[in-house]
């Protein structure tokens, strides 16, 4: 039997960003990855007018599901000291002819220590003028020559263009590859097929794939999982312990969330660079969420042991998987951070977990002064999500009690406070009116 709450959690989804609104936030003043990207020049270029088919969507997932059917990757490896080595992976494309609308599987064996001298140039942002990794065909009839534009494992933007034809640019485009992983880098059980490595299957961003419908539909996949996260505290009632007198969900807004979230996946560096002010980087974003859905970052581990959307650190959630034992978070934290719609819960408790704790640093405190800035901060909405973003990047310490600040001792942190103004300020995220949850409070 269909209970008043499920009746409107079902209503509610799909009404995308008209679900959450600020006159939730009773308590509110009226005034209140990573994903390395491109270098400056590939960044402020424009994006390609190709001849995209109708439905792009489609095509991608039919790429995959050709993939997916197709056989096991291999690799090779040689033994020093004992120790087996990667030396060579194979990988497999799935290229779509946007005149035709025909989609072929074509494989190439990458070189690992080509892989690694790529990886050098994403981090340094370097021009890879060599074109490494190089795609060596399988076989060597093979026609289609892989061009690498930037390198990220399987999320790498390549183009293809047939061998002697120079008529050929953007014709082709690479809707989704299949690439093997060590299963130690795999959340889920179920992910890890092979006895060592496991083939995944993923569409990786391209510039050709970055047309307004694609960013249209990432943004309505981000919309609706913030929205369920919301509809799913509301219903469990979870109290804030950073406002006791409030629910989690009336302390917060999901426009703020959405843009952390976004925060979280675009480059520091690169966006202060930008042009737009970030509009094409945090639109990156959006492209990978409505191409691969809810394992858009299911795979990426980051050198920090942050995962997932909302980049957690395993410790973080597992802490605030204790500390609010009525959210029902996924026990294990590396599929609790991977799963998308556990991952936007507990980045919300992130939030109120850590903002609680500042309040007490306040408090503890005893300052007057201390309590002054604090309470002009919580008067202010902007101010308190510059806070909040910063505490969630680097932790409660990096607000200073007696100053009202936040600390500039760690440049990771102040670069995210600053990432996180810019892609606020690009307005993405309508704030809405949201009579329909408030039933449920």
């Amino acid at each position: 039997m269909l209970t008043r709450s499920k009746i409107i959690y079902w209503l509610v989804l799909p009404l995308l960003g008209v679900l959450l609104a600020g006159s939730l936030f009773l308590f509110w003043p009226k005034d209140r990855v990573i994903e390395v990207a491109y270098s400056q020049a590939q960044v402020n270029q424009a994006l390609p007018t190709t001849n995209v088919p109708k439905d792009l969507l489609t095509s991608i997932d039919s790429g995959k599901e050709l993939l997916r059917h197709s056989a096991p990757l291999g690799f090779t490896e040689i033994t020093v000291n004992k120790k087996n080595h990667l030396t060579k992976q194979e990988v497999a494309l799935a290229i779509l002819d946007t005149k035709t609308n025909n989609i072929v599987e074509k494989r190439y064996w990458l070189d690992e220590e080509e892989i690694t001298d790529a990886n050098f140039i994403r981090r340094t942002y370097l021009e890879n003028f060599d074109n490494i990794p190089n795609f060596r065909p399988t076989t060597s009839s093979e026609d289609f020559k892989v061009t690498v534009k930037w390198w990220n494992y399987f999320n790498s933007d390549l183009r293809i263009n047939k061998v002697g034809d120079t008529n050929t640019a953007d014709r082709y485009i690479v809707v989704a590859m299949k690439y093997g992983i060590p299963n130690d880098d795999l959340a889920y059980p179920e992910d890890r097929t092979g006895k060592k490595y496991s083939d995944i299957v993923y569409a990786p961003y391209s510039a050709l794939v970055h047309q307004p419908e694609i960013v249209s539909a990432g943004k309505q996949f981000l919309d609706e999982h913030v929205a369920k996260a919301f509809v799913r505290l509301a219903e469990l009632k979870i109290k804030s312990h950073a406002f006791p007198n409030q629910l989690v969900v009336q302390t917060i807004t999901p426009q703020f969330i959405k843009n952390i979230f976004l925060t979280e996946q675009t480059d520091p560096k690169l966006i202060m660079l930008a042009g737009d002010g970030g509009q094409k980087l945090a639109e990156r974003v959006m492209v990978r969420l409505a191409t691969n859905g809810e394992t858009a970052f299911r795979y990426t581990y980051s050198k920090t042991g942050a995962l997932g959307l909302g980049q957690i650190m395993p410790g973080t959630y597992d802490s605030v998987a204790k500390r609010y034992p009525n959210a029902k978070l996924i026990k294990d934290s590396g599929m609790g951070r991977v799963d998308i719609d556990n991952a936007i819960i507990a980045s919300i408790l992130v939030f109120d977990d850590h903002l609680q704790s500042v309040k007490d640093r306040v408090a503890n405190a005893k300052s007057t002064q201390g309590d002054k800035y604090w309470q002009a901060i919580e008067d202010n909405s902007s101010k308190l999500e510059e806070v909040r973003a910063a505490i969630y990047n680097g932790g409660p310490g990096k607000y200073k009690v007696l100053t009202g600040t936040i600390s500039v001792a760690i440049n990771e942190t102040v670069d995210f406070v600053r990432k996180f103004k810019l892609i606020r300020d690009l307005k993405l995220f309508s704030f809405y009116n949201n009579s329909a949850i408030a039933p449920l409070l």
